[in-house]
């Protein structure tokens, strides 16, 4: 049952009359950052497949698809695909692997009724499972190998594995090998400028076409597809002769994390999901209090804070679950009084809301539920 507080804003509405936290999203902003991406894969010649964990609502997913051309999304959960599915995107790629017998069924199942699915392996762990569940259903699904460059996460870690499974994935009758994905994330962790993001991308890109000639040669499996690349990484990445695709997904919104590792090429300006606050109460000149914390903010990454997107005399300094605590030693911030915060990490402080709110020039267009919220399985 819904409750009064549940009840979104109405087209038209004016952001100042909604009731906060709410998430914001300047329309202008995400539509130009969605074309500086999308021009720079056509300027490229690669596709753009945008990952839509970042943000999990359908819509948008189209949007993206569209503003692409076609390229389709990329999705980290099965119950993810399951929604997008359900709401009309045809062409999905899973970057994940799934190992449990339920699950694989599940996703044999939503691969079927797709135009076009490919999931993600890297060890014989996840590699047998997925031959054992197609054959149950007598089906072939498209896999892509995943790389470990570096971050140390999943992906085959040396090329030895590399070319092993590859060859391993050839072998098997309902697995078609797709392609591979490097993902050089490991890049945005410790690169420090521009010039660090162009070398240490590049040396990532020489490492993946070095790994994917032993598949050839060793082999004899073509590798048609690559795909690479986050947000910080992918105009960088992209340049790079190997790659056939870029993967990001916070390029529509950014966020703090964004502006500390890109310092150099986006600004606040840049950053279209804010979280709209009310200050609710200051105890004493020195501190406000806004009614925005770690429930309504993601605080999952140490040493990042909120930004304040239109104020720089005011800086938000730490947080419990419903309370932000605002330090205004240098500003005056009144309760009744609102700020908006650019979010240290968008994509988990979207998954903390059922909506967001698009506006422009400050007057609500959409409100889009965030469908896929918590779909984790």
């Amino acid at each position: 049952m819904r409750s009064l507080t549940d009840l979104d804003p109405d087209v038209y509405d004016s952001i100042d009359d909604i009731e906060t936290p709410a998430v914001l999203v300047d329309l202008d902003v995400m539509e130009r950052n969605m074309r500086d991406y999308a021009s720079f894969a056509d300027e490229q010649g690669i596709g753009l497949r945008s990952h839509v964990k970042t943000h999990k609502i359908p819509d948008l997913a189209h949007l993206q698809n569209e503003m692409t051309g076609g390229d389709g999304i990329l999705c980290q959960t099965l119950s993810e695909v399951e929604v997008m599915a359900q709401n009309g995107i045809d062409d999905i790629y899973l970057s994940y692997m799934v190992v449990e017998e339920s699950k694989l069924d599940r996703l044999i199942r939503v691969s079927e009724k797709l135009d076009e699915f490919t999931t993600t392996v890297d060890t014989p762990g996840n590699i047998h499972p997925l031959q054992e569940a197609a054959a149950r259903r007598d089906a072939v699904v498209d896999v892509i190998l995943e790389f470990d460059l570096g971050l140390n996460r999943v992906g085959a870690p040396t090329v030895e594995d590399a070319v092993e499974m590859a060859a391993l994935i050839e072998e098997l009758p309902n697995l078609n090998f797709a392609g591979v994905m490097a993902y050089e994330a490991h890049v945005a962790l410790s690169a420090e400028s521009k010039e660090d993001f162009e070398r240490l991308c590049a040396e990532a890109m020489d490492q993946t076409a070095e790994w994917i000639d032993r598949i050839e040669t060793e082999t004899g499996v073509s590798v048609d597809e690559v795909k690479v690349g986050g947000t910080s990484t992918s105009k960088f990445s992209g340049k790079h002769d190997v790659v056939t695709e870029i993967n990001p997904g916070m390029y529509p919104f950014n966020d703090v994390g964004e502006l500390n590792r890109r310092d150099f090429e986006i600004g606040k300006e840049d950053c279209a999901v804010t979280v709209l606050t009310t200050a609710i109460s200051s105890p004493v000149e020195e501190r406000t209090v806004v009614d925005a914390g770690s429930k309504s903010i993601s605080m999952d990454i140490d040493g990042l804070d909120p930004v304040p997107k239109h104020r720089d005399d005011i800086s938000y300094e730490n947080a419990s679950e419903e309370h932000g605590y605002v330090d205004t030693s240098e500003g005056t911030l009144d309760a009744g009084e609102r700020v908006e915060f650019i979010t240290p990490h968008v994509c988990t402080t979207i998954n903390l809301h059922d909506t967001l709110v698009g506006h422009r020039d400050g007057v609500v267009e959409e409100v889009w539920e965030v469908q896929a919220r918590g779909k984790v399985k």
